[in-house]
């Protein structure tokens, strides 16, 4: 009985001790517990919206861009009448949101003697000035407290939609002609890029630019230098008439189907879609990255609808 006493109080001892060094050394975390940094956004069909607002009043809103620097969004409203979307008519308005997505403003700026705006589309900011494209030519309001009038024409031109820029140069789609402008705003058009006949929406991002095709219903990556073809994705199957275009930094492209009536994802692999959101006829999303929020034109009903995404 003494020699087993004499065990289980040094066997106690050493529990003790082991203890005690376990301790002071701190919980030993396991690799399965590791904290992983998770991307902004993540790609393969797990990104998900959810509507947060539909905002109304827009008189055919076509675009939405966001102001990188403040998060203040802009529409571009074409103001038409039936299906004269490509008229110099001397209609059409930006509206101005405020940063919690309430309209602050519904003719931020209008067409004005002086200041004509036709049709407004596509929309880019670069250099503290909001660009927008106005069929056959672009048009710029200054962001600053000494805003800025200005207008570049684009020779030969004929339906200028979409516009994007690297924060270098702008890149205006001309749906009719199946061109990109390459634009300098001190110097003009400074070249054109190689697309797809019908080419629509467009972004650059990272040295990359990618536009989509209302007619041929593909993405394509197109080449900056404006050497190479454009590359199809070989996705027409999945779309019916592609309008609006974004690039996310994992790789994720988000495109609307204004006709397909559906916002939807393209996977970096750039072969695996999902259906993102279903609306009716969405037309230049916009994206908020810092808020992960998107922002879509719901064309024929003069809403903007935004969701934020997970």
């Amino acid at each position: 009985m003494k020699t087993r006493t004499i065990l289980t109080i040094l066997a106690l001892i050493i529990l003790a001790s082991a203890a005690a060094n376990a301790q002071k050394r701190g919980p030993v975390r396991s690799a399965a517990r590791q904290v992983v940094p998770v991307p902004a956004f993540e790609a393969n069909g797990t990104l998900k919206a959810e509507r947060i607002a539909v905002l109304k009043g827009f008189k055919v809103p076509e675009c939405v861009v966001v102001n990188p620097k403040t998060g203040v969004p802009f529409v571009a409203n074409i103001e038409c009448k039936e299906e004269e979307y490509w008229v110099d008519d001397g209609e059409g308005f930006i509206s101005k949101l405020t940063r919690e997505n309430t309209i602050q403003k519904l003719r931020w700026r209008n067409s004005a003697k002086g200041a004509v705006l036709n049709a407004p589309k596509g929309m880019a900011i670069l250099n503290g000035t909001l660009w927008v494209t106005d069929n056959h030519r672009l048009v710029g309001f200054g962001l600053g407290k000494r805003a800025k009038h200005t207008v570049i024409d684009i020779p030969n031109a004929q339906n200028v939609n979409d516009l994007a820029t690297d924060g270098a140069i702008l890149y205006a789609t001309d749906t009719g002609v199946g061109t990109i402008y390459k634009i300098d705003p001190k110097k003009g058009v400074v070249g054109t890029i190689k697309a797809p006949e019908a080419v629509n929406g467009v972004t650059a991002w990272k040295g990359k630019i990618f536009a989509v095709s209302w007619e041929l219903h593909d993405v394509y990556e197109l080449d900056p230098k404006g050497k190479k073809e454009p590359k199809a994705f070989g996705l027409a199957s999945h779309f019916t008439n592609l309008d609006g275009i974004e690039l996310l930094p994992d790789g994720t492209i988000i495109v609307s189907d204004f006709m397909g009536n559906k916002v939807s994802t393209i996977a970096p692999d750039h072969k695996t879609v999902r259906t993102l959101i279903e609306t009716d006829t969405p037309a230049d999303i916009g994206i908020n990255r810092k808020k992960k929020l998107l922002y879509v034109p719901n064309f024929k009903h003069d809403t903007v609808e935004i969701y934020k995404l997970k």
